[in-house]
């Protein structure tokens, strides 16, 4: 799931929900993509100007997430989940230890980039005591009084952190959302939280259920707490009827993670997460990174420090890779027609429209967000000078299309692709 707010410099500007549906429903008129209003506070720097992404959340019914919990017999306690969205968008696993001011070392998921694995961008995460929590996408619930509800005192960005490296229990987290609620949002998502102790609940807008302890619980994109009819997603009865039959174990997450994955119009299961509560391990694997599942510890994890690695190369959580120091690119001269090769308008599903014109020696990147004028650092590679920031262009071979791929601080970011007009 991602939450989108745009914004413009350094302070948020206030849109009004009706300037955020104008713009980001624009991006998305052609996928037909259903929207929903979410807040969360999500940074982003792109080409030096900024897009907060907060406030408006696009949900797509076709994609959020499934997320499943299970004791086995053994009783050890399991808990997994797909993350489905967007083709072309990076995924990203944050480490974070315990610091002075935390109990707790954990992990975080987000979107786009590492930095926005911390504070109300988070995705899920597990602390190092068995506590894990992701969330499902749902409709927007009416008639939710905030006014009920505490001002968490250091901001709605300081919730999900202050979970994950302070608590250890499932009722520790209700008892949390009882009194305190995010002042921007949380009304069209639930929380799936789960512990080692084998206690599941979800929380939302809605209310908060807890399963009978030992018992599994599935949740997908309905409101649980509000009732909402199940029959509204395929997913579900596939993961209730698996759990509930096989029972939790590595074999059964697997399995059902493979069973409800999603390949469709563009939508994808990017990355799935398993966990084992109660041993602490952890199985990644990913659409970017094919093939490759990776077992590992969230122990493991926290002693290698402060350090995030992308799901597009997952061998790097076990191997010992130097991050790579940043030097000025020099402009290379391209002619025209090495230029002209790529112009046209490209699409993601999130970030919207991209245009690319020439521009004296290089090229124009335009997009909702504004402009900047790229260098060429070879013919396929451009560069935004004083910045880690590159675009490459390249042949997508499954849909014979333009695609450019975004590039800051070495991670591919993200990716969109040229209109079929633009490729004829």
């Amino acid at each position: 799931m991602l939450f989108l707010w745009v914004g413009r410099n350094d302070t948020p500007v206030p849109f009004s929900n009706e300037t955020i549906a104008k713009t980001v429903g624009a991006n998305l008129k052609r996928t037909q993509m259903n929207k929903s209003i979410k807040r969360k506070i999500l940074r982003r720097k792109i080409f030096g100007l900024y897009i907060l992404i907060t406030s408006f959340f696009v949900f797509i019914p076709s994609y959020a997430c499934t997320i499943f919990s299970g004791v086995d017999c053994n009783g050890q306690v399991w808990n997994a989940n797909n993350e489905d969205g967007p083709e072309g968008i990076a995924n990203f696993i944050n480490v974070f230890p315990k610091t002075n001011d935390t109990k707790y070392g954990y992990y975080t998921l987000s979107y786009f980039s590492p930095a926005n694995g911390e504070g109300g961008n988070i995705q899920g995460g597990m602390n190092e005591v068995g506590l894990t929590f992701d969330f499902n996408a749902i409709a927007y619930i009416e008639g939710f009084d905030l006014e009920s509800k505490k001002k968490f005192t250091e901001g709605d960005d300081a919730i999900l952190p202050h979970i994950l490296g302070n608590m250890s229990s499932v009722k520790e987290v209700i008892d949390f959302f009882d009194n305190y609620w995010f002042q921007k949002g949380f009304l069209s998502a639930q929380m799936h939280v789960a512990d080692r102790n084998g206690q599941f609940a979800i929380i939302s807008a809605s209310g908060t259920q807890m399963v009978e302890k030992g018992q599994p619980l599935v949740s997908t994109n309905f409101d649980i707490c509000g009732n909402e009819d199940s029959s509204s997603c395929w997913r579900y009865p596939v993961a209730t009827e698996k759990l509930t039959k096989l029972g939790a174990s590595l074999s059964t997450m697997l399995s059902i993670c493979q069973e409800t994955a999603q390949n469709n119009n563009g939508i994808v299961t990017m990355y799935s997460n398993i966990q084992n509560l109660t041993t602490g391990e952890i199985w990644f694997f990913s659409i970017h990174d094919p093939n490759i599942i990776i077992n590992t510890n969230i122990n493991e994890l926290l002693a290698k420090g402060r350090k995030s690695y992308t799901f597009s190369n997952l061998k790097s959580l076990k191997e010992a890779n130097e991050r790579k120091e940043r030097k000025e690119s020099t402009p290379v001269e391209l002619e025209p027609n090495k230029l002209n090769k790529y112009l046209g308008t490209y699409t993601n599903m999130m970030v919207g429209e991209i245009k690319i014109s020439l521009h004296e020696n290089g090229l124009q990147f335009s997009s909702p967000f504004g402009s900047e004028m790229l260098y060429p650092q070879t013919e396929n590679t451009f560069y935004l000078p004083n910045t880690s920031i590159r675009i490459e262009f390249v042949e997508d071979s499954k849909s014979n299309r333009k695609k450019l791929r975004y590039i800051e601080d070495w991670y591919w970011s993200f990716s969109a692709w040229r209109d079929d007009l633009d490729n004829k």
